[in-house]
């Protein structure tokens, strides 16, 4: 399951974030295309194995909500394909008094597909709406230091924060802090008819089958290309390939590697998802409690074996935090590659010298690549006298015990994040919403979490992610797994179309992309 930040979002980041006194302004944008009208009346079909399931944009979680949504609704800073912060509804935005208030200059002449006008009082509708308790956004922890918004004119809002937060824009990029209209809030109709200022106006949707959307005419970045666009549930990957093959679907987005490569004469998009697979271990009873017990665990496995059972080796060994300024190096200050000797070592001084057992869930409908994860473990930890168990579940019931914590172990496909404080803050950091699946609490990682979020100094913020990483992997509070690729199969005739990690953006292309 690939849920931003949760149970999914980064490769590489060329900005520092929330430096005190530092301005952004549309330089280095990546810019909008100025595009011709929609140049045909035919439906765009992109393919995913599974289907929206939300409407509403500040409660969505599953991957394929957050693309299809994506399309609808703005947010006031996205991401471009460096990963880099850029303009979106905000033109610019500045921190001050010691980053504790960030002030944005909001884009004008922009309207909602209801044809009202986007001022600051929509900033502060949405954003109070993210923050309410009874909206349940899991995302509301990226808005933890906002004490209050307020519009400072039409065009103009600032954020008052608690204390210092330089991660505030980064999850100010996600979709489950989109721009919505005051009228639709009021209304109470954001989770039935989506209302935004993206390049595509809601038509139709059926639950977990399509969302069909309509080009939209008065979109200020420019003229879409595409007259409608339908974001499809097709149920494996395999069928995608056909439905590319017979022309039915015109781009398919792909995590199997191997069925890509199937794709002969056909355009293959590949990046780094913004994601890692970890194994998520309980510390609080049993053997995993014992910190030599984890710690064996993680010299015993082979990351790369796994990267190359589960992925066919299209993948790359990551620590914590996988890429970006902050990237873990080495991956693990315990074991760094797998060291048998050091993890029977780890059992002796656990007192389980013969080794232990016990039970890791997976779910092949949520990560069809967890099964030869684990059987790849499995078959690693054995040779260490360390029994793995696999437990593969139904996504309802592995959600519902991951939520839980009711688990000894977890195959997790978690989002990551260019900023360590917004992927580690809710499940590690003070009053972590996710501190019971993470399994582990600590008070020097909640210090480390907030020093660093609270730095301006680049040094400074370097050192305490750094440590970060050092004590989750030197802990075994986790053992991190690698990242792997996704994969966009673009059919004949299509033009433009341009693969971002952040998936989400990549979808935002399909404005400026053409088919002939």
């Amino acid at each position: 399951m690939r849920h931003r930040n949760v149970l999914r979002s980064v490769i590489a980041l060329g900005t520092s974030f929330g430096l005190a006194g530092v301005l952004c302004s549309s330089v280095g944008a990546a810019p909008r295309v100025q595009a011709s009208h929609a140049s045909n009346g035919s439906t765009f079909v992109v393919a995913s194995t599974s289907g929206v399931q939300n409407l509403d944009p500040d409660t969505v979680t599953n991957l394929v909500d957050f693309q299809a949504l994506g399309l609808v609704y703005d947010q006031l800073v996205r991401y471009n394909k460096k990963l880099q912060f850029v303009p979106d509804l905000a033109m610019s935005w500045m921190f001050s008094n010691g980053n504790r208030v960030i002030a944005f200059r909001l884009r004008k002449g922009v309207t909602f597909d209801d044809g009202s006008r986007f001022t600051s009082a929509d900033v502060v509708a949405s954003l109070n709406r993210v923050l309410a308790p009874k909206t349940v956004d899991a995302s509301a922890s990226y808005l933890s230091a906002v004490k209050s918004i307020v519009a400072t004119g039409p065009y103009a809002v600032k954020l008052v924060l608690s204390r210092p937060d330089s991660s505030v824009l980064s999850g100010l990029t996600s979709v489950n802090l989109s721009i919505l209209s005051t009228k639709a809030i009021a209304a109470g109709t954001v989770a039935t008819k989506p209302d935004g200022t993206g390049p595509f106006v809601f038509s139709s949707w059926s639950l977990n089958n399509y969302l069909v959307l309509k080009a939209n005419p008065h979109y200020w970045g420019g003229d879409v290309k595409q007259a409608s666009v339908k974001v499809e549930a097709i149920p494996t990957a395999q069928l995608i390939a056909s439905a590319i093959k017979a022309n039915t679907v015109q781009l398919g987005l792909l995590t199997e590697p191997e069925v890509a490569k199937t794709l002969t004469g056909y355009t293959v998009q590949k990046v780094l998802d913004l994601s890692y697979r970890a194994l998520m271990l309980q510390d609080k009873t049993g053997p995993l409690a014992n910190v030599n017990n984890r710690r064996a665990l993680e010299c015993a496995i082979s990351r790369r074996q796994i990267v190359n059972d589960s992925v066919f080796g299209q993948g790359q060994v990551v620590g914590p935090v996988p890429a970006g300024p902050f990237a873990s190096k080495p991956v693990s200050a315990l074991c760094p590659t797998t060291n048998l000797a050091a993890a029977k070592s780890y059992l002796m001084a656990a007192g389980d010298p013969s080794g232990f057992s016990f039970t890791a869930i997976t779910s092949v409908a949520l990560d069809p690549t967890s099964s030869a994860q684990a059987k790849a473990a499995q078959s690693e930890l054995a040779r260490a006298g360390i029994k793995m168990n696999i437990q593969n579940l139904k996504s309802d019931v592995y959600n519902q015990d991951w939520l839980k914590g009711d688990f000894q172990a977890a195959f997790a496909w978690n989002g990551a994040d260019p900023d360590p404080y917004t992927m580690y803050g809710r499940y590690f950091g003070p009053g972590a919403d996710l501190g019971v699946p993470a399994g582990y609490s600590s008070p020097i990682l909640q210090n480390l979490l907030v020093e660093g979020d609270e730095s301006s100094s680049a040094v400074a913020r370097q050192r305490d992610y750094s440590e970060l990483s050092a004590r989750l992997t030197a802990n075994a509070v986790w053992v991190w797994l690698f990242t792997s690729y996704d994969y966009a199969v673009v059919g004949h005739g299509v033009h433009g179309f341009s693969f971002f990690p952040s998936l989400t953006d990549s979808l935002q292309t399909l404005s400026s992309t053409s088919v002939s």
